[in-house]
């Protein structure tokens, strides 16, 4: 294996090996708010084009 300058117990830290983890309360509601904010703006960007505001 090349040597790329990190030791193999760091190696994992870099992604190597897939860890998921669960959503905390706290990470359903930063995603939930994340995807009410991406809606908003998809919708508010599709109004302008359409020309609903302006």
């Amino acid at each position: 294996m090349a040597d790329l300058g990190i030791s193999h117990t760091h190696a994992n830290h870099y992604g190597s090996v897939p860890a998921k983890k669960p959503l905390s309360v706290r990470g359903k509601l930063q995603l939930g708010v994340h995807a009410v904010l991406l809606t908003a703006a998809f919708a508010f960007v599709a109004a302008f084009v359409f020309g609903l505001i302006g």
